[in-house]
């Protein structure tokens, strides 16, 4: 989740929003407290709490920003606030964020402003403590993703397009470049250093479907691993430094990579009913979500895979 951001599908009987929280956190911690993680960790421990429900399946994009969590509903993000035990949120929205004329697909926070990416083709931009939203037309079908940072939004689309472009506000809406990417564009993030931006295809139009451009100049700069099955989709990336990204997708393999030599390590969570996945990082600790509804978590230190927690009925 933003860093702390998570999407899944679930069946309609268990449609809702879930939450796993360790029983002790990863942090600089006393050997004591080490040695009860580990147990937990061993052991499967967890405490499991439902945060939300609704009556129809969902495949929402939330994002935990301090106190408050955001949440894709249809072509709403709406916006609740935990309550003083952290544990459970009030039921009354904080805020509605409207604007798109189809669904929400994906949206990310930056400073003040929720910049979303709609199914109707258009990138919506939205003050959070205000009413103000403007929209525009970014692409020919649904927008896949955003990112944005430095007041750069870079977009990615099922026309095979990615797009920079400015967030001032005198050339809001202004596309500075566009790139054919050969293929559908399922995830993009852009580069701490801000220099650069990654996308991540359906890996059916192009051999590799990581590739890394110059923000710049829109330009290709290099491309990640070669060794993807076709339809091998990346559907979710993290950049947790300037030199490693996070990655994940259709072929159910996380992978970590080092930007500086363009290699990975990996873990799977294969099955004959792993479903696409999104990858979040918190506190040294990978988790993604699986059909049959389960949650994997990998330790990023030693990178061993842990239990998978299944949320009950």
């Amino acid at each position: 989740m933003d860093g702390d951001s998570l999407s899944s599908s679930v069946p309609e009987s268990m449609a809702g929003l879930w939450i796993w929280r360790p029983r002790s956190r990863m942090a600089s911690v006393p050997v004591k407290e080490r040695v009860k993680v580990s147990q937990n960790w061993r052991l499967g421990r967890c405490r499991e709490g439902v945060l939300l429900k609704w009556r129809c399946s969902q495949m929402p994009w939330m994002q935990l920003e301090g106190d408050s969590l955001y949440i894709s509903q249809a072509n709403f993000i709406l916006a609740y606030q935990f309550r003083p035990d952290g544990a459970s949120l009030n039921r009354r929205p904080l805020g509605v964020f409207a604007g798109h004329d189809e669904d929400v697909c994906h949206f990310v926070l930056a400073n003040s402003h929720i910049i979303s990416a709609g199914g109707d083709g258009k990138i919506g931009v939205h003050k959070i403590h205000s009413t103000f939203t403007v929209k525009y037309s970014a692409h020919e079908q649904e927008v896949n993703c955003v990112d944005c940072k430095g007041g750069i939004v870079v977009s990615g689309s099922r026309d095979r397009t990615a797009k920079v472009w400015s967030l001032s506000s005198g050339r809001l809406g202004q596309c500075l470049h566009t790139i054919q990417t050969e293929d559908r564009v399922w995830s993009i993030a852009i580069s701490p250093l801000l220099s650069s931006f990654v996308t991540g295809t359906a890996c059916c139009g192009h051999f590799s479907p990581l590739r890394i451009w110059d923000l710049n100049s829109g330009q290709l700069m290099t491309h990640l691993g070669s060794d993807f099955p076709p339809g091998a989709g990346v559907l979710d990336l993290m950049y947790e430094s300037p030199s490693t990204l996070l990655s994940c997708g259709y072929d159910t393999y996380v992978r970590y990579w080092d930007l500086r030599a363009s290699v990975s390590v990996s873990w799977s969570g294969k099955s004959p009913m792993t479903a696409p996945c999104t990858a979040c990082r918190r506190m040294g600790t990978i988790c993604w979500p699986q059909v049959p509804p389960t949650m994997v978590l990998c330790d990023c230190g030693i990178g061993a895979k842990g239990p998978a927690y299944t949320p009950s009925r």
